[in-house]
């Protein structure tokens, strides 16, 4: 006997540079992304199992003039190309385009995407997860009420883990990759008791 279908109130946000593509400093041009192996298919399962996928990102590139808006509008175009190939698609995005000394609410490990991805999705942040590799992506998931799973894919992940030993936020799950991010992911769904449809 299967669990509840994966209620819509449940959403994945996920950060982009580190835990989706390569980061190596500010990715400014479509030629600079660099997709992690298997990452389409990964969020193609996500995609799979009923549950919003969100992209969460702050791009301070912009408001530090190393590139325009439209230039991230390009990048994250080739990102969905990339995605739909393997039938991966996001839901949303939201970014922050601001530089880090203009002090925005949006910027992580402030809150307000998530919680304009809320409003937007009538979405129950308690049942949801966010998924990067760097400190302020977990301590954006602890101040929103969300889990939060470290994947230790770029060079900022192992501060991220001292950050958590020192108590600075939980993590829930740290994960190698993206892919085995989502693999814990749909192994909690199932203890929770919602029916995941796998495939």
């Amino acid at each position: 006997m299967t669990g509840p279908t994966i209620p819509t109130t449940i959403a994945v946000f996920v950060d982009r540079d580190g835990t989706l593509n390569e980061d190596h400093g500010y990715v400014t041009s479509p030629e600079q992304l660099v997709v992690f192996p298997a990452v389409p298919q990964a969020l193609a399962r996500l995609n799979r199992v009923g549950v919003r996928v969100i992209l969460l990102t702050n791009q301070s590139a912009i408001g530090r003039g190393f590139m325009t808006v439209g230039d991230f509008q390009r990048i994250h175009q080739k990102l969905e190309d990339l995605l739909s190939a393997k039938d991966g698609k996001l839901d949303a995005v939201y970014y922050c385009p601001h530089h880090p000394d203009e002090g925005c609410d949006c910027r992580k490990p402030n809150i307000a995407m998530i919680q304009k991805a809320a409003r937007d999705f009538s979405l129950d942040l308690s049942l949801c997860y966010v998924v990067g590799d760097k400190s302020t992506d977990l301590e954006a998931a602890h101040r929103a009420g969300t889990q939060g799973v470290l994947v230790m894919s770029s060079e900022y992940s192992a501060a991220a883990v001292r950050a958590c030993e020192i108590g600075q936020f939980p993590i829930a799950h740290v994960a190698e990759s993206f892919v085995q991010a989502v693999d814990w992911i749909e192994q909690d769904l199932l203890q929770r008791n919602y029916h995941v449809t796998r495939g």
